[in-house]
């Protein structure tokens, strides 16, 4: 599962960026900034693109991977099984 290391909109917000900002400039739309405020992860790369940007940042300071047991269900277990055939 991907997670957030910093707080985006606080990152944002320190670069003069907020919402009518972002939606005015096009940057970022107001539903890309709920999913930021909401801590959701489910960007495409094209706006992790414009974070690094704004941001001056590499997405490893932007996010990270933590494993969970759904993850390791879902994907590594279908790779083993792959695997044993």
């Amino acid at each position: 599962m991907l997670i957030y290391k910093i707080d985006i909109i606080q990152e944002l917000s320190e670069i003069g960026i907020n919402t009518t900002v972002a939606r005015k400039s096009g940057i970022f739309g107001q539903d890309t900034m709920h999913k930021f405020k909401n801590k959701d992860t489910n960007i495409s790369l094209e706006i992790l693109n414009r974070l690094c940007c704004v941001l001056e940042m590499q997405p490893r300071d932007i996010l990270k991977y933590v494993e969970t047991e759904k993850d390791r269900e879902k994907i590594i277990s279908k790779i083993c099984d792959i695997k044993k055939q």
